[in-house]
């Protein structure tokens, strides 16, 4: 029964990853299309490999969280939103 508990867990988590993994690359493509930068040029200025950038594009893999904010930062979006897809909510204090 353990077994079979674990195996569901693993399934479950590999779902939720591939749908977050999907939502990031939709993001990650949309910032790129919009730019008018092929995976060749994001490849270049990221000091990866083509196949790395598609790869991100496709929900295949993630990028690493330095090249979120390079990517961000060349591009001028919100690196807050480019990971997760939620603007950033700041909240007043009050003293």
């Amino acid at each position: 029964m353990g077994q079979h508990t674990e195996t569901l867990g693993h399934l479950e988590r590999s779902a939720e990853d591939h749908i977050l993994r999907r939502a990031i690359a939709a993001r990650l493509d949309r910032t790129l299309q919009r730019a008018g930068t092929s995976s060749a040029q994001a490849a270049k200025w990221l000091s990866v490999t083509q196949d790395e950038v598609d790869f991100w594009r496709r929900g295949i893999t993630v990028p690493p969280l330095h090249a979120f904010t390079r990517i961000a930062a060349t591009l001028e979006v919100d690196v807050h939103w480019l990971c997760t897809g939620q603007t950033q909510c700041v909240q007043a204090v009050r003293l």
